[in-house]
């Protein structure tokens, strides 16, 4: 099967031939399947946001290619606003970004400029707010007068009415409360099912990167350093920790049970998976008794 998407050799350079040249992405290569969700992880600094940059066309590489759907997506760089609504992104705090007279208009804005009018773009609004949750009501309201998790909702909207098959996104859950994370990546996750996308998700949350990604990627100066299932990344601790990262908090608290004596996995990387081992030892507790 081809990938959705595959990054060749690909190497993004600031500052050309001045004394500030700097490679901020070198030399980075992987492939991404249809349905995936790939996490992107590395310290402030690393080439995440270059990199992502990059798939969608918003940078265009010093050297490498970006394959979408097996074709060079600089092949034609007249068709590139094509691929930015196949390859959606969006940026860290888009809510920022927010700038139409009402809700309904902002997130129309990106379908109206694909070709969609009158009743086919009404209903790719209504149909993106049914499927994350924005009320109806809400479309004739200044997207000014929301609350911050509201806007960031209507922004995301958005990009996913355009209905692109890779959505990428730049730390989506930044500043957000714990109820504003989950309601992220729920969005997130339900999109994914409804259109059977691709998601990537650039994060410094390693407990949300162990609960959604399937594969992660992890940066460092530039380069990529691993690229694996989430699970066999986490259980390389001294990895992440030699490039300045770490395991979920749950994950640490198991290393220091299982240096404390006692018998417990290694591979707990959420609170789910945490609580369901608790609860397996209660119940053959209470067997035993």
């Amino acid at each position: 099967m081809t990938p959705i998407l595959e990054v060749k050799n690909l190497t993004y350079t600031y500052g050309g031939n001045s004394p500030f040249v700097n490679d901020a992405v070198s030399n980075v290569s992987f492939s991404v399947k249809s349905g995936e969700i790939i996490g992107i992880i590395g310290h402030t600094g690393s080439g995440k946001s270059t990199l992502v940059q990059q798939l969608n066309g918003l940078l265009k590489p010093t050297d490498g290619s970006v394959l979408f759907e097996g074709k060079d997506i600089w092949e034609n760089p007249k068709e590139i606003r094509k691929i930015r609504s196949q390859i959606g992104l969006v940026f860290q705090y888009p809510e920022y970004q927010l700038f139409e007279d009402t809700v309904f208009a902002d997130i129309a804005f990106g379908p109206k400029n694909m070709g969609l009018s009158g009743e086919e773009l009404e209903k790719r609004v209504y149909e993106i707010c049914e499927l994350i949750g924005i009320k109806e009501e809400y479309l004739e309201k200044s997207p000014f007068d929301l609350s911050g998790g509201e806007k960031r909702r209507v922004a995301i909207a958005g990009v996913m009415a355009m209905r692109p098959q890779v959505i990428i996104f730049d730390e989506p859950i930044a500043g957000l409360d714990p109820k504003g994370r989950s309601d992220v990546l729920k969005m997130i996750k339900d999109y994914l099912t409804a259109y059977n996308a691709t998601v990537i998700i650039i994060s410094h949350n390693m407990e949300d990167m162990a609960l959604i990604a399937d594969r992660l990627i992890v940066m460092n100066d530039g380069k990529l350093v691993a690229f694996d299932d989430t699970d066999k990344v986490f259980l390389n601790p001294q990895m992440l920790r030699s490039i300045g990262l770490n395991v979920p908090i749950v994950t640490r608290v198991f290393e220091q049970l299982k240096a404390k004596g006692y018998n417990v996995p290694n591979n707990i990387f959420t609170v789910q998976s945490a609580v369901e081992y608790l609860m397996k030892l209660k119940r053959e507790g209470e067997h035993r008794d």
